[in-house]
């Protein structure tokens, strides 16, 4: 199965390229894991050039899992690959997001679009798709994990909006 999400915020920031590099940067990063109840972020992988920024992380959630998921994590704790590939072109970022759960049926792709919009105001366009292959399960997962997107959305463009608010 397959469930799309999309999502849409204006930020208050100078330039697209202010909020691009947000995504990649460490104490950002660290501000939204706290906000997002994540634990152990370590970088595996980081490509930059002048055409695109690849950058692979391994994540720990520090969340506690429903019931009907917990025998699909191996160690009780969820963790997960998260790959971001900044196409400096066109203003976009594109995010894999594959948890280390059901041997890799689970899947979230998207991409964040970034376009100025007026003086200071840069819109995002979250959208994607999660992707489960779990039989008897996946939509009930799908919805699940659209639920959790959608509850942490505010409180990520919150933190977003407050870190580039921060004075550097």
């Amino acid at each position: 199965m397959t469930t799309a999400f999309s999502y849409e915020h204006v930020f208050r920031a100078p330039s697209v390229r202010t909020v691009l590099e947000a995504y990649f940067d460490p104490d950002h990063l660290a501000t939204q894991d706290k906000v997002a109840e994540l634990g152990e972020r370590v970088m595996t992988e980081n490509v930059d050039d002048d055409k695109v920024r690849t950058t692979t992380w391994t994540v720990t959630s520090l969340k506690p899992l429903p019931g009907y998921v917990k025998p699909f994590v191996t160690g009780g704790k969820l963790r997960y690959l998260e790959t971001m590939t900044w196409r400096k072109a066109d203003d976009a970022i594109d995010l894999i997001v594959a948890p280390q759960l059901a041997g890799g049926r689970v899947q979230i792709a998207a991409a964040y679009e970034l376009a100025q919009v007026g003086e200071g105001q840069i819109r995002r366009r979250y959208s994607g798709n999660v992707s489960v292959g779990i039989p008897l399960l996946s939509g009930k997962v799908e919805r699940g994990i659209i639920g959790e997107i959608e509850k942490g959305m505010p409180m990520m463009f919150a933190c977003t909006q407050g870190w580039l608010e921060r004075p550097r």
